[in-house]
Parts: structure tokens; sequence; C-alpha cells
């Protein structure tokens, strides 16, 4: 039988109510209620729920229940096992979205519909000057919110699972290609031209490197006499994080992201005599880009290859177009998607067969052509 005093009573629908107090919020007890069809179902299944809870206040008393300390521990956790340009976005994830959302909650608050809640502020107005985030933003945001709770849980702060929040739908971004019309002028300007950066242009569209790795190509890294090029390097502009800088960014030259972009790959004939011609006397150590030691940097080679493209009235693409028509042309050829997958630096080949190995309306076209030819 039910006691006075235990917060346990019998609910007009026949269940029987256990609450407990959860917290104290501005000097108020906040409770939480447990449920059971009997009276002893009710006392149990709540002692075993505040045994739970006095380990969670235990932990707790040891260890800080503030997100902006656990997010700063799971910074320094990770800092000397990832690249530097992946923890500076990390950081300005942190920083810019998390702390400033969750940092007036304790660390045990932030469950599922909070997340939720945030999830949804952010894709409608997380941005600056309150745009809408997109998808693939939130979602890199929700895989870091994720990545410090689960270090939270591991190591002992009163964390709230938030594994059940799902990630916001991503779409698909088009892939563009250059047309055909597009491309006939730019082989055209690009085959006589002697500008370095813009053979650069040329060697980017007949091999799929990255923008961030062309400005990495070194003279020692392109074998003209096997006809190979040697992708070891990639460039990129990045936050600095050094107050005593007195700068906001910083250039860095890292290694490829993935092993897997550590490459090599093949030149046509045509190709390894465009870049003797443009090679002279430089040495090993100059930058294909530039010619000097001093490396270029992406958004300089962008801003040159968007000039490039108004001067020739060409369809203003970015230049991972490049890339792209550079796949797409592999894939009509025939180029299996293991040797495609190689010569991007993909991952995995299943990364190359989401983003290009869909038959374009032309392909299709040919093909039942070819049936329905047969069968008149």
């Amino acid at each position: 039988m039910p006691r006075r005093g235990e917060n346990i009573f019998k609910r007009s629908d026949g269940r029987w109510e256990a609450r407990y107090i959860h917290h104290y919020e501005n000097g108020r007890a906040s409770y939480r209620y447990i449920y059971g069809k009997t009276y002893s179902e009710a006392k149990a299944k709540r002692a075993a729920e505040m045994a739970h809870f006095g380990d969670r206040r235990y932990f707790q008393s040891r260890k800080s229940n503030n997100f902006q300390t656990l997010s700063e521990e799971w910074l320094s956790s990770i800092k000397n096992s990832v690249k530097e340009s992946t923890y500076t976005r990390y950081h300005r994830i942190v920083y810019r979205y998390l702390v400033s959302r969750f940092s007036g909650y304790a660390i045990d608050r932030i469950d599922v519909p909070l997340v939720n809640a945030a999830v949804n502020d952010w894709l409608r107005s997380g941005g600056l000057k309150g745009r809408a985030l997109s998808a693939k933003t939130v979602s890199d945001i929700l895989s870091v919110l994720k990545s410090i709770m689960k270090y939270g849980e591991n190591n002992q702060y009163p964390c709230v699972g938030i594994n059940s929040v799902k990630y916001p739908s991503v779409k698909k971004n088009v892939i563009k290609v250059m047309t055909d019309s597009d491309l006939k002028v730019v082989e055209k300007q690009l085959f006589s031209t002697n500008d370095n950066t813009e053979i650069g242009f040329l060697l980017a569209l007949y091999t799929g490197i990255r923008i961030g790795e062309l400005c990495g190509l070194k003279w020692e890294d392109v074998d003209l006499k096997n006809r190979i090029i040697h992708i070891r390097r990639t460039v990129e502009r990045i936050s600095d994080l050094n107050p005593q800088s007195g700068k906001k960014t910083k250039i860095v030259m890292d290694e490829p992201k993935t092993k897997s972009s550590l490459r090599d790959i093949p030149l046509t004939s045509f190709l390894s005599e465009r870049l003797e011609k443009m090679r002279g006397n430089a040495d090993d150590d100059s930058f294909v880009i530039g010619g000097g030691r001093s490396c270029k940097e992406p958004h300089w080679v962008y801003l040159h290859y968007k000039r490039f493209i108004k001067i020739y009235n060409i369809a203003d693409n970015t230049f991972h177009a490049l890339r792209h028509t550079f796949a797409t042309k592999c894939i009509e050829a025939g180029v299996d998607s293991k040797s495609l997958s190689e010569l991007l630096g993909h991952a995995s080949i299943s990364t190359t067969m989401s983003i290009y190995v869909h038959p374009s309306i032309e392909q299709k076209r040919k093909l039942l052509e070819q049936l329905f030819a047969q069968s008149i």
C-alpha cells in the first residue's frame, strides 16, 4: 500500500504514478514522472531511475556540467589526431554554433527535444543576418555535437544520449560539366596559351585534380620522362587560431585529406609536351602554378579562372566543373569505376559511383537508338 509522503499515486486511468525531484531551476524543484501497472512496479521503476540519476549526480560532482568546458576538452582530445584544417573547422563549428547555442544549459539538459529545436532553428535562420543554413552545414554541426556528447558519455560527464536526433535530408548537388561548345572554346585557348596558370586549368581538365592539389604541385612532382604527376600535397586557407599572429587566416600546405588522394596520375603525350615547354629552367622545388618558390593560394587561382571564362564567354561554372568534366568524359569513354576512383583520389568506389556513374540523357538516347534499330 502507498504511504504518505512517498509521492506515489493511483491515477484515474488505473496506472500508478511515482515522481521524484530531477533538478532545481531558479530555486524551484523540477520533477520527473514514472508509471507502472501496480504500486510496486511504479516504486521499483522509480528506485531504479533514481539510482541511475544518483550515478549521474555523482559523476557531475566529479566533472563539470558546463557545455563549453566539455567542448574545449573534446577539441583538445582530437587536436593531435586530425589535420590542422579539420581542427580549425571543428573549432569554428564549436564556437560559432554550439557554444553560443547551448552554453546556457547544463549538459544533462541537452537532450533530444532541445537539439531538435536547435536543428530547426539553424535550418530556418542560423546563418549570417538570419539566413537559413544549408542542410549540409547543419549536418556537419550536428555531427560535431554528437561527437562531443559521445566523448562526454565516455568520460563520465552527465550527458543525455542524443543519437536518435536525425540528420536533415541533404539534397545532392547537380553535377555541372562544361558543354561541348564551351569545351571546344576552352581547349582552343588553352592549347595555345603560354600563361602557366591557364595551363594549370588544362592540367585540371585533363587529370581531374582539385584546385588545392594544383596549387601544391611542384615540378619535382611532374615526371615528364614517364609522363606521370604525383599528387603529394594540397594548399588551402584556414582560420588562424593563434591570437598573437594578428591575422584571421593563413595558408597551410599539407598532405591531401585522405590517403587515397595521395596518387599518381598518367599524363597524355600532348599534356607532357605542353608541361615540358612550360617548365623551362624552373628547378624541382618551384611550384607549377606561379613558377616561384611560394605557392599560389586556391582563391587566387579561382579568381584567375573566373576572369578566364568571362573573357571567353563561357558558362559561369566553378573551377570544380573542370574535375566534373574530366570524370564525365572518362565515363563516356568507358573508363571503369575502379580506375576512375583512383584517378580522382576518392576514398571509395561508392563515392565515385554515387557522384558520377549516372548515364547522361545522350547516353540513354544512344542506347535506345541501338535497341530499337535492331527491331525495325
